[in-house]
């Protein structure tokens, strides 16, 4: 078995460690897809993570060149981080394993190509800059290539706008480069207070959602309860 392990970033700007535990493989209950473990840390240290169980429908498996890791680590990261986004994944210090599907809702039918999100320009910008401080000044320290075909393919856009955001992020200061790849000039680093509200935001709004299905779910089992008991 093979292990992936690899930092990214939410749109919404939240870090995320992530590991792979490779390869996909049957699902033992005998339904129409491939599984692939993982785990999804949050970056902030605070330990909280969720073990997630990539499901990759056959359908959408039979249009790929393969399931190995060359072929499908960027739909997977995709899908991890679009839920995440979406609040779908529940953060937890317990291994209560949590499903994703990898299916036809991640790519358009006749053109087969895979789609998470649409960044618009200032997205694309913001990306850049998050991965520069997350990623290359803490996750995994060291420089980072801008132009991230994994990173294009999340976000929606080619890896030439990518570049294009890192030359103006460097017009700005904030940027400098390293035989190719980019790091966060002191300038960005200075400004760590933003990049931790932003993930404390998403990280918060996650939470909320999940405290309140929790409570729906208490309500209505305490309805039900007192509905028999009548």
């Amino acid at each position: 078995m093979d292990t992936t392990e690899i930092a990214v970033i939410t749109l919404k700007g939240l870090p995320l460690s992530v590991r792979l535990q490779w390869p996909f493989h049957g699902n033992v209950s005998g339904a129409d897809f491939h599984v692939l473990h993982g785990t999804a840390e949050l970056g902030d240290g605070s330990g909280l993570h969720a073990q997630v169980a990539i499901h990759l429908t056959r359908v959408v498996a039979e249009r790929l060149p393969g399931i190995e890791a060359e072929h499908t680590l960027g739909p997977v990261l995709g899908a991890i981080r679009r839920e995440t986004d979406r609040k779908q994944l529940e953060f937890l210090r317990s291994d209560k394993r949590q499903p994703i599907s990898l299916g036809g809702r991640f790519q358009d039918f006749q053109s087969k190509q895979w789609r998470f999100e649409q960044a618009s320009e200032g997205q694309i910008r913001q990306a850049v800059l998050d991965r520069l401080f997350w990623v290359g000044s803490r996750l995994m320290p060291g420089a980072l290539m801008v132009g991230d075909p994994v990173e294009a393919l999340y976000l929606g856009v080619s890896e030439d706008a990518l570049m294009e955001a890192g030359k103006g992020i460097e017009a700005e200061g904030l940027l400098r480069w390293v035989n190719g790849g980019a790091l966060a000039t002191e300038a960005l680093l200075a400004r760590s207070g933003e990049f931790e509200m932003r993930a404390q935001k998403a990280i918060e709004g996650i939470q909320q959602k999940h405290a309140f299905e929790q409570q729906r779910v208490i309500h209505g089992g305490a309805v039900k309860l007192i509905d028999r008991c009548m």
